[in-house]
């Protein structure tokens, strides 16, 4: 029963009880929604799961009296043997003229049996229409003895309660019953669970050549709360091509991506498949053709890119040879393209290549740098591809050393006394603090003489001694040395 209107259902079965007014709507809903509407679940059967979600929607109009309106929903939920197994009250207030609007959610509990279940609903009008004519003033002059609770009354109606205008329970407006099956061989996902739909290529044609890759995207939509795990399959006229394992987040979309090769000419049918039941389909199926690159209309023009550079070295003399690798694709018709190195915006060399549709390649272009410094080099229709090179007058070494650490070696003998200058004078600072370190500072400073102290000082100053001296001699082997060329 998708819709239980109650002024017919009362005269069926409840006239007693309705009220002259208000229009009622109850259904078993597939989700809440906020925004007034529901979804009508797919059936009156549940699974005895206690995840399943049976959810009474409820909606009342025109029962606001005077703007103000408080119901009381009530819900007792029979089993097949007539015996209550649930109960639920929930209230409804507003201070507007719109529906009021509750959901009603229980879940089948582990002792509930299989077989036939209702749900009886009575409504309740809680505002009680004489004491808010006698209690609530409309006049102004009423109102300015007390203009905050008025305020309050007829702003937000929080404070009815307060003016003795609800009752505690209030008076049936009307009855309705709705009817479910709990059978343990349904499921509690919808058969739409997941909606696959909108299968097409990334560049929106059909019109495919051989040897391209292709990129397909799909979406899926999860229709239920919880998130969905599927193995989706492509097929190209019903043989596998590709699977994918994926998760799809409750009552949200997602787009998935495969990829493929165009193999063979003709033309094919595309399609999905799962490995769940609770898949439903559309637009879901491709229809394209797969054409040489000559009979194809797509292809209008050549379209070489760079997609990388590189250069073998970092450090090089003027007048040197620098390779610079570029790698290209042409993802258009079979045709040429001439490529221009560039050193600091300057052109240093070209070389031009000619590609078939999909093929990449790598060229080679052999430059001469003859500007010192740091050279930027790019390339043409490529710009934010570069590469420096360091370049320094007198060329390389043999050995592939710069010429920085050539003059390094060609003034070894001064680094050598540099390094020998630093070394006498760190021993000097260590030969100072050792005397230091041994002789007693209160001896010094009261003029204590003490012998033996005397000679223990002597001893270390000849051993210190005879250490500089042997340091010395060293320095000056060091120094009688020739640097080597």
């Amino acid at each position: 029963m998708r819709y239980v209107i109650i002024s017919v259902l009362i005269l069926l079965l409840f006239s007693p009880l309705v009220s002259a007014q208000g229009e009622f709507l109850f259904d078993l809903a597939a989700k809440s929604q906020s925004d007034g509407t529901y979804v009508k679940h797919w059936s009156t059967a549940y699974p005895p799961d206690p995840k399943a979600d049976i959810i009474v929607y409820s909606e009342a109009k025109n029962m606001a009296y005077k703007r103000l309106s408080a119901l009381g929903f009530v819900y007792a939920v029979y089993d097949p043997m007539d015996n209550i197994v649930a109960v639920e009250k929930i209230s409804s207030f507003k201070r507007s003229y719109d529906p009021n609007i509750v959901y009603y959610t229980l879940h089948p509990k582990d002792d509930w049996i299989e077989g036939n279940y209702k749900i009886k609903i009575v409504v309740f009008d809680m505002v009680d229409r004489e004491a808010y004519d006698e209690n609530v003033s409309s006049d102004p002059f009423a109102i300015g003895i007390n203009p905050d609770m008025y305020k309050t009354f007829y702003d937000t109606g929080a404070n009815a309660k307060d003016l003795g205008v609800l009752r505690e329970l209030g008076v049936p407006a009307a009855r309705a019953v709705l009817n479910f099956k709990i059978d343990k061989n349904v499921s509690i996902y919808p058969p739409d669970r997941l909606l696959l739909h909108d299968v097409r290529f990334i560049d929106n044609t059909t019109d495919r050549i051989i040897g391209e890759k292709l990129l397909i995207e799909v979406k899926i939509d999860n229709n239920y709360k919880d998130d969905g795990q599927i193995k989706l399959a492509m097929l190209v006229d019903n043989g596998l091509v590709s699977t994918k394992d994926v998760t799809v987040k409750g009552l949200s979309t997602t787009a998935v991506i495969f990829d493929a090769k165009a193999g063979k000419l003709g033309t094919f049918k595309l399609h999905f498949g799962a490995d769940t039941n609770d898949v439903k389909y559309r637009n879901a199926e491709l229809t394209f053709t797969i054409k040489n690159e000559t009979d194809s209309t797509r292809l209008e023009l050549p379209k070489i890119t760079i997609t990388g550079m590189n250069v073998n070295k970092e450090f090089a003399g003027v007048g040197d040879n620098v390779i610079v690798s570029v790698n290209l694709i042409n993802n258009g018709k079979t045709g040429n393209k001439t490529i221009t190195v560039y050193s600091n915006r300057e052109p240093i060399g070209s070389s031009e290549i000619q590609l078939p549709y999909l093929q990449e390649k790598t060229i080679e272009i052999p430059v001469s740098l003859k500007s010192t410094g740091i050279n930027k080099i790019t390339v043409s229709d490529a710009p934010a591809l570069f590469r420096n090179v360091f370049v320094q007058d007198g060329g390389t070494s043999a050995t592939g050393q710069n010429t920085v650490l050539t003059k390094v070696k060609e003034n070894s003998l001064k680094l050598s006394m540099a390094v020998v200058f630093l070394m006498f004078a760190g021993m000097l600072y260590y030969v100072r603090n050792k005397l230091k370190e041994e002789i007693p500072v209160n001896a010094l400073s009261q003029g204590i003489s003490n012998k033996p102290e005397e000679n223990k000082i002597s001893d270390i100053k000849i051993k210190l001694t005879n250490q500089v001296e042997i340091f010395s001699s060293k320095i000056k082997k060091i120094l009688k040395k020739k640097p080597r060329g």
